[in-house]
């Protein structure tokens, strides 16, 4: 196992969650109220779960917390902040098409672990030290998020480009 190309690959996936976990705060905070909000707390929750085995994996192949490991979350947690800049049809306040784009963002986010879950499913049987971990269960919660996510995304949609006034 190429250990340096691995903990590389981790401490990316890891900035990306880090992303992410902003996303869904900020996207539950204006969706609280609502079925989806519901949603968003549990995935909020199991993201973080995905994280800390993430950064206990980095861990457990001799990796440490580097400046180019924060420098990643960091500018991970910055562009999640300057993505709030974008203009969605509302200047000041959070507008239908807002939770449209968010929701995409997090179903690209939800892609992007299904595949960190299912390399290293790939090349467990390889490694003794990633014993214990089973790959394909965060695979497959990743694929329910995924799969909750674009319905949550449809029904935004509708929302957003038809008028309808059901909940999102």
């Amino acid at each position: 196992m190429n250990d340096k190309r691995l903990r590389i690959y981790l401490d990316d996936h890891s900035a990306l969650m880090v992303a992410e976990i902003e996303l869904i705060g900020r996207c539950w905070w204006s969706n609280r109220n609502k079925p989806l909000g519901e949603f968003l707390q549990k995935l909020e929750n199991e993201t973080k779960a995905q994280k800390s085995i993430v950064r206990d994996m980095i861990h457990r192949i001799g990796g440490k917390a580097t400046i180019e490991s924060r420098l990643k979350q960091g500018a991970a947690w910055f562009a999640e902040k300057l993505g709030r800049l974008k203009l969605n049809d509302s200047l000041l306040t959070y507008s239908d098409l807002s939770r449209v784009i968010e929701l995409e963002a997090l179903s690209a986010a939800a892609q992007e672990r299904i595949a960190l879950w299912d390399n290293l499913d790939s090349v467990d049987a390889k490694d003794s030290r990633l014993e214990g971990i089973t790959f394909s269960f965060f695979r497959d919660q990743s694929q329910q998020h995924l799969d909750e996510l674009n319905a949550h995304r449809r029904e935004a949609a509708t929302q957003a480009f038809l008028g309808d006034q059901t909940k999102a």
